[in-house]
């Protein structure tokens, strides 16, 4: 695990390109603070930097950029290939092995590239990565991601020049840089929380979307459009899948599973360093706990974040759960001053808006788990695959019964007569300037979004409409106009599958990387902690995928087959409660230690001076959250963080 950058000048590097390249190394130093590395190519125009966190092979010999054996090719990159010792044994046999210099998976990746090719690699490899590539016999720079985006790479232009990075930070850090904020970007973020890919917060700056890779001519134009390759297409193999259902019943699935997280697990706790796990007492991290202890004659460390506000305490389902499978547990707290001296830092760690609450107690608990081990396990990704979130059997309990499109009308024409009844007329419906000095802004807001609900034309657009933080965002955003996902696009050939498979699918290609991993990855890098997710193992993904519903939710139950397999190890008593989530008390924050901070925030004065937001509105949504009117908590909550970047942005 470690950070990467790098930039490419067409005709040549300049001498002030090296200590460019520096300054971007140096602003991911946090990702890789065991060592830093650098190669150029001054003819070609070509320069790449690592900041390494050393996991596997720990001496020189695993240190980047690194030459492939006969030097065709230089990569940086960044991540762990969980089954290279496969690879490398599977190179050997076929007498395609070089002469190997060490011990690391990077190593074994540029041997099988030089072996299969670029493609043929990818296709043998399981793991977590992003990764610069330059082809020097092609003069192509190449920057690719893994199959679902649990690691970031982001690329632009500055100074003349194509530059790139793991983190946006990277890219800002080039003498020059100017970012522009586009209209479009803020209303996606206030829908959705985050930044959606292929988005960042910059006009002038893209992410390279998971199992794409983007090739670059270097005889080119720094200003051409990459090529972009898909070499992991989550739609087509879910649709491929699908084709071959998973015959068994469900005992038979159920050992299934466990044998896949088994096989993942043991290969995800490979390490040259101290790995450990955390553990929140739920049914993904705990399972995950389970089998690694399990595989395992000494105690794994694991690791908790408690509240203070007992409604949102797990610590003591956890401390029972890591007390049951005897781990050595390590438990921390987090009050609401503590996340206020946080709150602030975030921009930092982050770079973009990026509004999950969840956030901050991650922050906190990959600090925590820093100082005992260099790499913790991870249950995310269970409520995607198998079904876990309460919005997804809303969504088909309604959408089977009929009752999202056949209440358009009804919820249309009520939406219209409520508006009427408060004075809210036709004119004043085209703006919130002019309904928000009625106190009517978070009302209409909530009108608008149970239309949005009722109205929606297919279960994928009722799903999306149903979990945004608000549905006609863009009334918030000056000049800007609606958005909505092009993803769902993505998704318009699964328009005959059932509802539940749409609706997990559509968050593995955009919830999962944009939000979930994103939270994971920048949290735990922000302190040198690598992160793995064994449930995104591919064996387990196209598992899940091919499972009829009937299995999917075993018994009825969400996760029923998680479940089932948790129970091997954990007695039911321990984790069968109501599904809580990492959440905080945001309501509560909000209103008391966040308060003037928000306030500030908040100034109708400093959001026209900004001229991002619609000052009135926003001052007035505030002012009626503060006065228990309409509670849209998660929408201040995102205004909140937004509003935290854009004063970054002032400075």
């Amino acid at each position: 695990m470690c950070g990467i950058a790098g930039l490419y000048r067409a005709g040549g590097l300049k001498d002030a390109d090296r200590p460019i390249l520096q300054r971007m190394n140096d602003a991911l130093t946090h990702r890789g603070p065991d060592a830093e590395g650098f190669w150029f190519d001054a003819a070609a125009g070509v320069g790449l930097a690592q900041r390494r966190l050393a996991i596997i092979d720990l001496s020189p010999n695993g240190a980047q950029p690194m030459l492939s054996p006969s030097g065709r090719y230089a990569i940086t990159f960044n991540g762990e290939i969980y089954d290279y010792k496969g690879l490398r044994s599977g190179l050997e046999n076929a007498g395609l092995a070089p002469v190997w210099r060490g011990t690391s998976d990077t190593e074994v990746f540029l041997a099988a590239i030089e072996a299969y090719g670029l493609d043929g690699a990818l296709a043998k490899i399981r793991g977590m990565f992003a990764f610069a590539l330059f082809d020097r016999e092609t003069r192509q720079l190449i920057l690719g991601r893994d199959p679902i985006g649990e690691k970031p790479l982001y690329w632009g232009r500055a100074g003349g020049m194509l530059v790139f990075g793991s983190e946006l930070k990277a890219l800002t850090a080039v003498p020059g840089w100017t970012g522009t904020i586009a209209p479009e970007v803020l209303t996606a973020t206030l829908r959705l929380g985050y930044v959606p890919a292929p988005m960042t917060l910059y006009r002038e700056a893209h992410k390279v979307l998971p199992g794409q890779y983007a090739v670059f001519d270097c005889t080119a134009d720094v200003a051409q459009t990459p090529r972009v390759q898909t070499y992991w297409d989550s739609v087509g193999i879910a649709h491929a899948v699908r084709q071959a259902r998973f015959q068994g019943d469900a005992a038979q699935a159920e050992a299934e599973l466990d044998q896949l997280l088994h096989a993942s697990v043991a290969r995800q706790s490979i390490a040259d360093v101290p790995v450990g796990a955390f553990l929140s007492g739920g049914i993904d991290s705990s399972t995950i706990a389970a089998i690694m202890q399990a595989q395992r004659a000494t105690p794994i460390e694991t690791f908790t974040l408690g509240f203070q506000e007992e409604a949102f305490n797990e610590a003591p389902y956890a401390r029972e759960v890591a007390a049951h499978l005897r781990t050595s547990h390590n438990e921390i707290v987090l009050s609401g001053q503590d996340a206020c001296d946080l709150v602030e830092r975030m921009p930092q760690v982050y770079d973009e808006p990026f509004a999950d609450p969840s956030q901050l107690p991650t922050f906190l608990v990959a600090g925590f788990a820093r100082r005992k081990v260099t790499v913790a396990l991870s249950g995310d990704a269970g409520d995607e695959l198998f079904a876990g979130y309460g919005r997804y059997h809303s969504l088909r309990r309604k959408w089977e019964r009929g009752a999202v499109g056949s209440l358009t009308r009804g919820v249309s024409a009520a939406y219209a007569r409520v508006l009427l009844a408060l004075g809210v007329g036709p004119a004043a419906a085209m703006g919130m300037t002019s309904i928000a000095g009625q106190g009517l802004v978070a009302l209409r807001l909530r009108l608008e979004d149970m239309a949005a609900k009722f109205s929606a034309l297919s279960p994928l657009d009722a799903y999306e409409r149903g979990f945004t933080t608000v549905d006609q965002a863009h009334r918030l955003v000056s000049g800007a106009s609606p958005w909505r996902d092009p993803f769902l696009d993505r998704l318009a050939g699964e328009a005959g599958s059932p509802v539940l498979e749409q609706a997990t699918l559509f968050d593995v290609l955009r919830y999962l990387p944009d939000d979930i991993l994103v939270k994971v990855d920048r949290a735990a890098m922000a302190h040198g902690l690598e992160t793995r997710i064994p449930l995104l193992d591919p064996d387990i993904i196209r598992f899940a995928w091919s499972l009829p519903d009937g299995l999917r939710v075993l018994d009825g139950k969400p996760k029923g087959l998680l479940k089932a397999v948790l129970s091997r190890y954990v007695p039911q008593a321990l984790w069968d409660r109501k599904k809580r989530g990492f959440g905080i008390p945001a309501k509560a924050w909000l209103s008391g230690p966040f308060r003037t901070l928000a306030s500030d925030l908040f100034s109708p004065a400093r959001m026209k001076r900004q001229g991002y937001l619609e000052a009135d509105a926003v001052a007035s949504i505030w002012a009626d959250f503060l006065n228990g009117g309409q509670r849209r908590t998660n929408l201040i909550w995102t205004l909140f963080v937004l509003q935290l970047y854009l004063a970054r942005e002032m400075v």
